[in-house]
């Protein structure tokens, strides 16, 4: 297996996989937002809200909002550890809690930010998430309870915004060949890609940047020919991950990878006790 860094710029992460199958790329893909443990506020206490969102509002909001999980993967006990704990269990949740009231003519925007957490590594991911707007004479209290959970429980507990892979652009061109319409309709949508190509002027042009290629296929079969062909190499895959900031995007593909053998593992493991049953 080869592994290249193409991109890593906060929340985002672009790699090129080389030595793969599809299935196991698409198996990390998916165990990115299913598999990959975070924490997410998954109960809430209201003791005094007349704002003007109901209690089960505010609480779906709080829900949704990322928390920094990359301490609490180590910290806490895993959601099947929890399954079965007492609330507030030092353990398993961490607390979190709000109390804003305003004046006689105040107004204000209660934040992500006023959330008070009992653990300083699992915090909001973000100060500036709007919760409620607040009208003059009004309060919000509450108590909120996180816990580490998988995505395929809930959306909330997803570390990803996007996870996905598709095969490598690989261009082919010979500008001799060429026409005029050809090289123009290229150089409309991607310049760039028509630059590298008039340096070159005949042979292979890897496409690596995140990009969508269906205008250049459009390009390549209606106006170029033979002359400039697109094709997709299916051993060699792009994968693109971006974060909710509930950790790194390096962190959630090895967790995902993490996974995925612990998954392969159990699945010995459950055979290995069939055929001892059997004899």
């Amino acid at each position: 297996m080869e592994i290249c860094i193409l991109e890593k710029a906060g929340n985002k992460l672009r790699i090129a996989i080389k030595g793969v199958s599809l299935p196991l790329v698409n198996a990390i893909r998916r165990a990115c937002y299913i598999d990959v443990p975070v924490m997410a506020v998954d109960i809430v206490e209201v003791f005094d809200n007349n704002t003007v969102l109901y209690d089960e509002i505010i609480a779906h909001r709080l829900g949704l909002i990322p928390l920094t999980s990359s301490e609490a993967l180590k910290k806490y006990k895993s959601p099947e550890e929890c399954a079965n704990a007492q609330l507030g269990d030092p353990d398993c949740y961490v607390t979190l809690r709000l109390d804003v009231e305003t004046g006689p003519r105040e107004e204000r925007i209660v934040y992500s930010g006023d959330l008070e957490s009992s653990d300083p590594d699992v915090r909001p991911a973000y100060d500036n998430i709007p919760i409620v707007v607040m009208a003059p004479d009004q309060r919000l209290r509450l108590q909120a309870y996180a816990r580490l959970g998988y995505g395929r429980e809930h959306a909330k507990w997803m570390p990803v915004s996007i996870a996905a892979h598709k095969y490598l652009p690989i261009l082919s061109f010979d500008l001799e060949k060429a026409s005029k319409e050809c090289i123009e309709c290229i150089e409309a949508a991607y310049p760039w890609i028509a630059e590298q190509m008039k340096k070159l002027g005949k042979g292979e042009l890897k496409i690596t940047e995140d990009i969508n290629t269906s205008a250049l296929y459009w390009c390549t079969t209606k106006r170029c020919g033979d002359a400039v062909q697109l094709r997709f190499d299916d051993s060699q895959f792009l994968l693109k991950i971006e974060s909710t900031g509930a950790l790194p995007p390096e962190e959630i593909v090895r967790e995902a990878a993490r996974a995925i053998v612990r998954k392969a593992e159990n699945l010995l493991s459950e055979i290995a006790r069939l055929r001892r049953e059997e004899g």
